[in-house]
């Protein structure tokens, strides 16, 4: 009847407005439910109290629901205020109705009835309308007793009190329930926010979780399956190198780690000489054995705590942490003499290979260098490969513009 939220379209998105149209419909379902319920036992008998109310009270509180919901809809968002005032809505609704129904024998129906509109809230709002709910109630309960015995009815003042605290306790407990499950469930969209974005460094933390319920169950899960999720979402699956989402990340950590200390941070971009002649001629088979053994010669020359990673068909990076400009230069060296050396074995025979690398090093005082730092490797890679390939040039200010002839070292401009 009143539609759906656009955000529903939104996978693994929900805020509160989707949430409150999708309630809504179970609001409404119930009044109508309880309200036509409620008219046929007094048809037959099987209850007593007046009719009217309930004919008056349901249709009103559908359309005063209705119309929040359609509100609320339009504008895609609800306020803290607008979450409260529904909450109260449903309290309101819920003592009107047996106040003029039912005798003080039975107010109790009324609590119960409340912990089903707790229940709706808290599950999915947090605390400050379930709290409303809860202050709501207990203020309506006694003003029903008290109207019931200033209009001369018996009131059992001890049996309601009891009643009224049990209520509270049930109520207080499901809202202390609730508080920890939406608290460990919050913990858990992070962590798979988190996922998304490329970060497994945390895990789900249950050290405070006494109850070993579904939410404890599926963190435990997460974690179990954390390190398999990072492999596949990080690491290129051809050569075993991290991809290009995981070497964002790993460059992310290090420029932070870098800036933090005021250390020096160094990126060898790398690129296999016209690698599409090496498909033509060997096969695209042949081509990806040849990728392979790049990274495998690529991972054996750097340095321990090096970051290899895939970014491109043939194209590869070593993030080198708290290396200057003179150790990149040689890791650059040892890596280029040591793939033109390397025996590339083919069905066609030993095939010679060579890369041209860049080279970009700085000293990390800004925690967003690291778009610029890519960005120069890249440049001082492109002028190796404009001077004629299987070198190692070093990045400087002007260096595409002052890009001197064919060298066989490293190119410093």
């Amino acid at each position: 009847m009143l539609g759906r939220s656009p955000f529903a379209t939104r996978a693994g998105l929900l805020n509160n407005a989707e949430i409150v149209v999708w309630q809504s419909s179970r609001r409404l379902l119930i009044a109508v439910s309880l309200g036509l319920l409620s008219v046929v036992l007094r048809a037959i008998g099987v209850i007593h109290g007046a009719v009217w109310p309930i004919l008056v009270v349901v249709p009103a509180y559908i359309a005063i629901v209705a119309l929040l919901t359609v509100i609320i809809e339009r504008r895609h968002e609800v306020s803290r205020r607008a979450l409260i005032a529904l909450a109260l809505t449903d309290v309101v609704a819920i003592f009107v109705t047996v106040g003029l129904v039912t005798s003080p024998a039975f107010y109790p129906r009324a609590l119960l009835l409340c912990l089903l509109a707790l229940q709706f809230t808290q599950m999915f709002f947090g605390r400050s309308p379930a709290v409303a709910i809860v202050a709501g109630s207990t203020i309506g309960y006694i003003a029903l007793i008290v109207g019931g015995w200033e209009r001369g009815m018996n009131v059992a003042w001890m049996e309601e009190g009891w009643m009224l605290a049990l209520y509270l306790v049930v109520a207080i407990n499901g809202m202390l329930l609730h508080a920890s499950a939406n608290r460990r469930l919050t913990a858990l969209v992070d962590l798979f926010a988190a996922a998304q974005r490329g970060d497994f460094s945390r895990t789900f933390v249950e050290d405070r979780d006494g109850e070993p319920d579904g939410i404890t169950l599926l963190g435990r899960a997460y974690n179990h399956l954390r390190s398999e999720l990072a492999t596949m979402v990080l690491t290129d699956t051809l050569t075993g190198c991290l991809n290009r989402r995981g070497f964002d990340r790993a460059m992310e950590q290090a420029v932070y780690a870098a800036s933090r200390r005021g250390g020096e941070l160094a990126l060898l971009a790398i690129d296999i000489d016209h690698f599409k002649g090496i498909n033509d001629t060997i096969g695209h088979l042949g081509g990806d054995m040849v990728l392979r053994e790049v990274a495998e010669v690529l991972l054996a020359s750097s340095r321990a705590g090096d970051v290899v990673a895939r970014v491109g068909g043939e194209e590869f990076v070593i993030l080198l942490p708290t290396a200057d400009a003179e150790t990149a230069g040689v890791v650059a060296e040892r890596v280029m003499r040591t793939i033109r050396e390397y025996p590339f074995g083919t069905a066609r025979g030993r095939l010679r290979v060579t890369v041209s690398i860049g080279i970009a090093a700085e000293q990390v005082t800004d925690s967003h260098l690291a778009g610029a730092l890519r960005a120069r490797a890249d440049e001082a890679l492109y002028v190796a490969k404009r001077l004629g390939r299987d070198r190692v040039v070093m990045w400087a200010p002007g260096i595409r513009s002052n890009a001197t002839p064919p060298y066989t070292g490293i190119v410093t401009l």
